[in-house]
C-alpha cells in the first residue's frame, strides 16, 4: 500500500504540471501570432492543437509507465529538458509540417511531466480538492504569463516571444524535479473487471465534451478577436481576464463544491457554457461585453471540471473509473477543435462558437439522460 504524499511532493509536482500546461493558457496567442506571420494557416489551426492534445494524452500514459519503472527525478528532469529543447527550436520554424511534428514531440514531454502531477494527486486523502488547488494554480500562471507577453520582447516576433517563455517555463520544470522523491509511483494497476461501465463512460464522455467544446473556442479565441478588429494588447487583456476567472471558479469549486449536486450542476454549467459561446458573437463589436463574457466563459470552465470526478465517484465509488478522466478529457480537447477547424474552414471564425455551443447543448441532454442509466444500476 503506497503512502499519501508530503505537501512539499504536492507543491512540486503541482508545479511541474502548471509549467508543463502553461502552453494551454497562451495558444490563442501561440497560434494568433504564427497565423499572423505566416507560419500556419488559419485553418490549420485546430488540426496544431489536436496533435498536441493527443500527444499530451500519450505522454501522459507513457509517464506513468516510465514513473513505475524508473524514479521520477531523470524521468521527470529529462522530459521537461526536451520540452525546453523543442520550444528553443520551433522559435524559427515555419510549416505545418515542422511545426507539427515539433508540437508533437512537445506534446509528448507536457504528457509526461504531467503524469508526475496526476501520481502526486491520485496519493492524497482528498483528490478532488487537489485537483481543485492544481487547475487554480496552473490557470494563475497561465493568466500572468498571458497577461505579461503582449508587453515583453523576447524574441524577434510575437511567436518567438511565446516560446521563449514556455522554454523558460519548462526549464523551471525540470529543476523542480530534482526535489521530487526517488519513489514517487502510482499505485499498481488494478486487473479487475468493471472498471468502466455503460453509465461511467457516458460520464467520461461527457468530461471530454466539455473540455472539447471549451478548447474549441478557446483555439480561436485569438483569431477571432483579430478577425474583429481588436489590437494584440486588447487579446491580452480578455485571455488574462478570462483566465483569472478560471481560477476564481476553481477556487469557488473547492470551498462550495461538496455542497452541489455534481449531475445537475454540470447540466447547467453546461448550459451556461453553451449561452457564453454564443454570446460572443452578439458582443463582438462591444470591448466591454466581449471582457464580460469572457470572464463568465472563464469562471463556469473550471468551476465545472471538478464536478465530473465527483459524478464518476459516484457512479462507480471504487474510483477506477476516475483515473481515465484525463484521458478523456484531454481526447475530447484533441478531437473537438479538428471538428470546429472543418466549420472555420467552411464557413468563418465565428463558426468555432456555434460549433461549441452545440457540443455544450449536447453534453446537457447527456447528463441528463445519464441518470437513467445511474437508476437501471441501483437495487429494487
Amino acid at each position: 500500500m503506497l503512502h499519501p504524499v508530503t505537501r512539499r511532493t504536492l507543491a512540486t509536482s503541482i508545479l511541474i504540471g502548471a509549467c508543463a500546461l502553461l502552453v494551454l493558457g497562451v495558444h490563442p496567442i501561440l497560434l494568433g501570432a504564427m497565423v499572423e506571420e505566416g507560419r500556419i494557416a488559419e485553418a490549420q489551426v485546430g488540426n496544431l492543437v489536436t496533435i498536441e492534445m493527443i500527444a499530451i494524452v500519450l505522454g501522459s500514459l507513457a509517464g506513468i509507465w516510465l514513473l513505475r519503472k524508473l524514479g521520477a527525478r531523470p524521468v521527470i528532469c529529462g522530459a521537461g529538458l526536451v520540452l525546453a529543447a523543442m520550444n528553443l527550436l520551433m522559435t524559427d520554424l515555419s510549416g505545418m509540417a515542422l511545426i507539427a511534428s515539433s508540437r508533437a514531440v512537445a506534446g509528448l514531454s507536457e504528457g509526461v511531466l504531467v503524469a508526475c502531477t496526476l501520481v502526486a494527486i491520485s496519493r492524497v486523502v482528498r483528490v478532488e480538492r487537489a485537483s481543485a488547488i492544481f487547475l487554480a494554480v496552473q490557470t494563475l500562471m497561465q493568466a500572468v504569463t498571458a497577461a505579461s507577453l503582449p508587453f515583453i520582447a523576447l524574441g524577434s516576433s510575437r511567436t518567438g516571444t511565446t516560446l521563449l517563455t514556455l522554454a523558460i517555463a519548462s526549464a523551471v520544470a525540470a529543476v523542480a524535479a530534482l526535489a521530487l522523491p526517488r519513489e514517487l509511483q502510482p499505485a499498481p494497476s488494478d486487473d479487475e473487471q468493471g472498471a468502466i461501465t455503460p453509465a461511467s463512460l457516458a460520464a467520461l464522455a461527457g468530461a471530454g465534451l466539455f473540455l472539447g467544446g471549451i478548447v474549441s473556442v478557446w483555439s480561436y479565441f485569438g483569431l477571432w478577436l483579430l478577425g474583429n478588429g481588436y489590437p494584440p494588447t486588447f487579446e491580452g487583456t480578455a485571455i488574462s481576464l478570462c483566465l483569472v476567472a478560471q481560477v476564481a471558479g476553481a477556487l469557488t469549486a473547492a470551498r462550495f463544491g461538496e455542497r452541489l449536486p455534481n449531475r445537475q450542476t454540470i447540466i447547467g454549467c453546461a448550459l451556461a457554457a453553451a449561452a457564453s459561446a454564443i454570446l460572443f458573437l452578439f458582443v463582438g463589436h462591444e470591448p466591454w461585453a466581449i471582457l464580460a463574457v469572457s470572464v463568465i466563459f472563464g469562471f463556469f470552465w473550471l468551476f465545472t471540471l471538478p464536478f465530473f470526478a465527483g459524478w464518476l465517484i459516484e457512479i462507480d465509488p471504487s474510483r477506477r473509473a476516475v483515473l481515465y478522466i484525463t484521458a478523456f478529457q484531454l481526447g475530447g480537447a484533441a478531437l473537438l477543435p479538428s471538428l470546429a477547424a472543418i466549420a472555420v474552414g467552411s464557413f468563418s471564425v465565428d463558426a468555432a462558437m456555434v460549433f461549441s455551443g452545440g457540443v455544450f447543448l449536447i453534453l446537457a441532454a447527456l447528463a441528463y439522460l445519464n441518470k437513467y442509466a445511474i437508476s437501471a444500476r441501483q437495487p429494487g
